[in-house]
């Protein structure tokens, strides 16, 4: 019997303006190997003597696209395209309706990131590690808009 299993993500991200309007986008996400290792290593309780296999970080970067096509995330991957130019702590949540199910959230401020145009993500763990990440075709981040990012990820 094959084991249809598996573990996939998805972002959601709301585009505040200071005006009141907001724009919502969706994409879906790369889980690393890092990440399944992460659960593998957890469900066999081979932690060492620290648990850090927790997600704590997002991440956004300015290296996801090569021109305005986003870049093909490789499982194998363990760091963003460019560079880091906002690193956010998470607040992480269960889904209360599907509890196979954690959404991280974060927000990047009207006064965060401005100047750079956004294009990756990661969700980085504890130990440094990336567990999933995900390119767009960006967002020119200024001071009039705020970014909440909701990411999903789902054991199916």
């Amino acid at each position: 019997m094959e084991d249809s299993q598996s573990c996939r993500g998805d972002v959601k991200m709301v585009v505040g303006y200071e005006d009141g309007t907001s724009e919502t986008f969706e994409f879906r996400n790369a889980i690393l190997k890092k990440g399944k290792e992460a659960l593998a290593l957890s469900l066999a309780n081979r932690i060492g003597s620290d648990f850090d296999f927790f997600v704590n970080r997002m991440l956004f970067g300015d290296g996801g696209t090569t021109g305005s096509a986003p870049k093909v995330v490789q499982p194998d991957r363990n760091g963003l395209f460019g560079t880091t130019r906002v690193s956010k702590p998470v607040v992480a949540n269960i889904d209360v309706n599907n509890e196979s199910q954690v959404i991280f959230t974060s927000v990047v401020a009207f006064s965060e990131g401005n100047g750079f145009n956004l294009n990756e993500m990661a969700l980085q763990m504890q130990n440094g590690d990336l567990y999933s990440m995900a390119t767009f075709p960006g967002i020119s981040k200024t001071q009039q808009m705020q970014l909440t990012f909701n990411w999903r990820i789902s054991f199916l």
